[in-house]
C-alpha cells in the first residue's frame, strides 16, 4: 500500500508563521514612523537654515562705524523683530518668526555710551518656525546662529 502524506503547512504552523510576520511589520512600520518624524525635523531645521543665512548677511550688510551705525545694530534683546505680517518665509512656504540678541563689548552700563564706546557686537539670531498644533514638537526645533561685527574705521 502507498502511504499518503500532506504537502502543506499544518495550522498550528501557519498561526504562529502568521503571528510572526505581524509582529516584523508592526515593528517595521513603528521604526519608518519615527524616521518619518525625525526628518521632518532635519528638514525643517534646514529649512531654518537657509533662514537664517539670508538675515545674517542683512545684518552684515548694516554699517558699524564710530559716527553713524545703523540703528538696528543698537545693543538689546528684540524677540519679535519679524513676526506676524513681517515673519521671513522659506523655500517650502514655512513661515519663520526670527529674534535677534545684540551684545555690545565693552558694556559700561550706560545706554548712552555703551553705543558709542562699542567695538565688538556679537549678534545671536533665532528663527521659531510657525506650525500647526498637531506639529507641537516641531515648535522646539528653534534654529540659532551666532555671528560678530567688529567695528570698522
Amino acid at each position: 500500500m502507498k502511504k499518503i502524506t500532506s504537502a502543506g503547512f499544518t495550522i498550528p504552523e501557519v498561526i504562529v508563521a502568521g503571528t510572526l510576520m505581524i509582529v516584523l511589520c508592526v515593528g517595521t512600520l513603528s521604526v519608518f514612523s519615527y524616521v518619518v518624524k525625525i526628518n521632518r525635523g532635519n528638514n525643517l531645521r534646514m529649512q531654518a537654515l537657509s533662514v537664517l543665512q539670508k538675515e545674517v548677511e542683512d545684518f552684515r550688510s548694516f554699517k558699524f562705524v564710530p559716527l553713524g551705525s545703523d540703528a538696528r545694530l543698537n545693543g538689546g534683546s528684540y524677540p519679535n523683530y519679524k513676526t506676524g505680517a513681517t515673519a521671513v518665509t522659506s523655500a517650502d512656504g514655512r513661515r519663520y518668526s526670527i529674534a535677534v540678541t545684540i551684545d555690545n563689548a565693552p558694556f559700561d552700563g550706560s545706554l548712552e555710551n555703551d553705543e558709542a564706546t562699542c567695538t565688538f557686537k556679537q549678534i545671536t539670531i533665532t528663527a521659531v518656525p510657525s506650525v500647526a498644533e498637531n506639529e507641537a514638537w516641531l515648535q522646539n526645533l528653534n534654529t540659532a546662529v551666532t555671528i560678530q561685527r567688529v567695528r570698522s574705521n
